[in-house]
């Protein structure tokens, strides 16, 4: 008996063909599949986040498209043929988050001086950058900016500053490494940065923000936190009785008009905090606690302003901000945690509580999209580690970045 030996190879042949096909086609309906149920299970989150949003602001003009994710580790083999499109995807995110940015504060810029721009500080007009900022800005700022300053017992002779602390908020010789600034994000959730946050020589907090419940997050640590006035004030918070503000460094803020004297200030503050902070001193009199001095936070406008190619919001900068300028000239290197949205970013607003809102992520009431935009300049760290991990590093004034120039 003759075998066609030809016949047979053409037969493998074709045999083998149409294994690859098929096998290709159930590689690209299972990656279908993978998207369609992860695009499921990502609106099917955020119906249940909005609602909350009943009784939220919205602000429509920020919102354009959805690019929310949940974030996973997948361990399936069957995801690395998807790594080429998961990657693109990833840099879409990215280029949209910083998009927004950026119409954020081109819609602020267009509404400079008319009646929906209101500018309660009476804040001059200021010329916006004529160039873009460039990476090394930090250390162009510790000599265009004022040093950190905080009220003193002989700006005014008022029963607040004789309550002043006699020690200042930091020695002169009180210098780190590391530091970290912790924002209050709801991308902090499931981020698994706690160890290493505690890792850094300070780390910095703000206002009523917890760590108790949430350390695998966000760490326990807490050398410093930064409170506005309203935590300080308000009842809900319980400033002068929680054991949340003791043992630590504290630095308050309340804004002023922008030419106010201090006179002026004392005499009608934003937020009537006096009492309180006299209180908390009188029971915590060991305690070290001081005032942002009301003019140094227009100052950071004004450089905020100065390196910003658009006219940007006229109120004061964010605590964020706030913490930066006053750990720049201190830290060697300042890592910021989910001040840049990663790919954890939610409808949510931050990590302890379900409350949605989207301002809080691209601003509404602070300059904070260009801040961010700023921040996002100066950062030294891949994009992996910005939009993945979820921080950003930024070189203090000690570092070899700022010392060689």
């Amino acid at each position: 008996m003759r075998i066609d030996v030809h016949g047979a190879g053409v037969a493998l042949t074709v045999w083998f063909f149409l294994n690859v096909v098929l096998l290709g086609m159930c590689g690209y309906i299972y990656l279908l599949w993978l998207q369609y149920w992860r695009h499921i299970s990502v609106k099917n989150q955020q119906t249940q986040e909005l609602t909350y949003t009943q009784q939220q602001p919205y602000v429509e003009y920020y919102d354009e498209g959805d690019f929310t994710t949940t974030h996973q580790k997948n361990g399936n083999p069957l995801m690395r043929i998807s790594e080429a499109l998961l990657d693109k995807t990833e840099k879409i995110r990215q280029n949209k988050i910083i998009a927004r940015l950026r119409q954020v504060i081109m819609k602020e810029s267009s509404n400079y001086g008319s009646v929906k721009n209101e500018n309660p500080y009476n804040v001059p007009y200021r010329p916006q950058a004529p160039n873009n900022v460039k990476s090394d800005w930090t250390c162009n700022m510790a000599s265009t900016v004022e040093k950190f300053r905080t009220l003193e017992k002989n700006d005014i002779d008022h029963l607040l500053t004789k309550n002043i602390p006699d020690v200042p908020l930091f020695d002169d010789n009180e210098v780190f490494e590391t530091c970290a600034i912790i924002s209050n994000a709801a991308t902090l959730r499931n981020s698994n940065l706690g160890y290493f946050i505690d890792q850094h020589d300070l780390v910095l907090r703000f206002n009523n923000a917890p760590t108790k419940g949430y350390e695998k997050d966000v760490g326990s640590k807490t050398t410093i936190r930064i409170l506005n006035s309203q935590v300080v004030t308000k009842p809900q918070f319980q400033f002068v009785s929680s054991p949340l503000y003791k043992r630590l460094k504290l630095l308050m803020w309340d804004p002023s008009n922008y030419t106010s004297s201090i006179n002026e200030w004392i005499k009608s503050p934003e937020h009537n905090f006096i009492n309180n902070y006299i209180s908390f001193r009188k029971s915590n009199p060991k305690s070290n606690f001081h005032i942002v001095h009301p003019q140094y936070l227009w100052r950071l406008w004004d450089y905020i302003q100065d390196h910003t190619t658009a006219h940007i919001r006229r109120n004061p900068p964010s605590s964020g901000f706030l913490g930066l300028a006053m750990l720049l000239p201190r830290c060697t290197v300042v890592n910021m945690f989910e001040f840049i949205p990663s790919e954890r970013m939610t409808h949510r607003c931050h990590y302890y509580h379900e409350k949605v809102d989207l301002t809080c992520t691209f601003g509404i009431w602070h300059p904070l999209a260009a801040e961010k935009l700023l921040m996002l300049t100066a950062n030294t760290m891949p994009d992996q580690t910005v939009f993945h991990t979820g921080f950003i590093s930024i070189p203090g004034y000690k570092s070899p970045i700022c010392t060689s120039l």
